[in-house]
């Protein structure tokens, strides 16, 4: 199902590159980039007000219990300070928790630097549930803000180009080059989209498991060039 989708998309992005022309493709893979890394800066707008409100980010970290993946390795070890973990041991904690990306590494990263030692944060099973609560809170405000900054573009895109009559189309090889733009805005907008594969995973597992059981979907969940973009703290 996921993998019809995906080619769904893949094909309706096609489609648009071959009726709308190469400069108009263009251009608009060009937003599309430019809308991610807007949103990505400004994260901290939705971000920062939550985690500020102590009832709602309390909610959060209450509702995900990151002890849960700490006690797979040991019970005991939820209260353990950070600062007394060894690197194997940390390694060992973080591969038995089965993390969803990039949640594993944005754990042991923020572990090892003890990224939140100035907030008092000390213990594993704090850093787990912090971490994951702040990488997700992050996810979610990137993809909101992307949607917003996206479809505006997207109206000023339409607006000049009825204004102009339509932008200018290449007399050569326009349906193949504007095809292959297509094709690869599809393949950003898919790498955006499976940015939501992180907190299905951790929300709910067993379906978020369907989400990238098929090679297609795997690819575009575990190769994401966007997942490694997400601050972590």
């Amino acid at each position: 199902m996921v993998t019809i989708l995906i080619l769904i998309i893949l094909g309706v992005c096609i489609l648009a590159g071959y009726y709308r022309g190469v400069i108009y493709s263009a251009v608009s893979i060009g937003l599309t980039l430019l809308s991610f890394f807007l949103a990505l800066l400004m994260i901290p707008v939705i971000a920062t007000p939550v985690r500020e409100s102590k009832s709602l980010y309390g909610s959060l970290l209450y509702y995900f219990e990151g002890y849960e993946f700490v006690s797979k390795t040991s019970v005991e070890m939820i209260h353990d300070p950070v600062a007394s973990v060894d690197g194997d041991t940390l390694s060992e904690v973080v591969e038995n928790a089965a993390l969803p990306i990039p949640l594993d590494r944005a754990v042991e990263r923020n572990i090892r630097r003890e990224a939140y030692a100035s907030r008092g944060i000390t213990t594993i099973g704090d850093y787990f549930n912090q971490t994951i609560v702040d990488v997700v809170l992050n996810i979610i405000s990137l993809l909101l803000l992307f949607v917003v900054i996206r479809v505006l573009f997207g109206f000023i895109l339409r607006m000049i180009d009825y204004g102009s009559r339509g932008l200018p189309r290449l007399k050569r090889f326009d349906p193949l080059f504007s095809c292959g733009i297509g094709f690869l805005h599809g393949v950003m907008l898919l790498y955006i989209f499976f940015l939501c594969a992180p907190i299905v995973l951790t929300i709910v597992p067993k379906l978020g498991v369907h989400l990238i059981d098929t090679p297609l979907s795997g690819f575009f969940y575990r190769m994401n060039p966007f997942m490694w973009l997400v601050p972590t703290v």
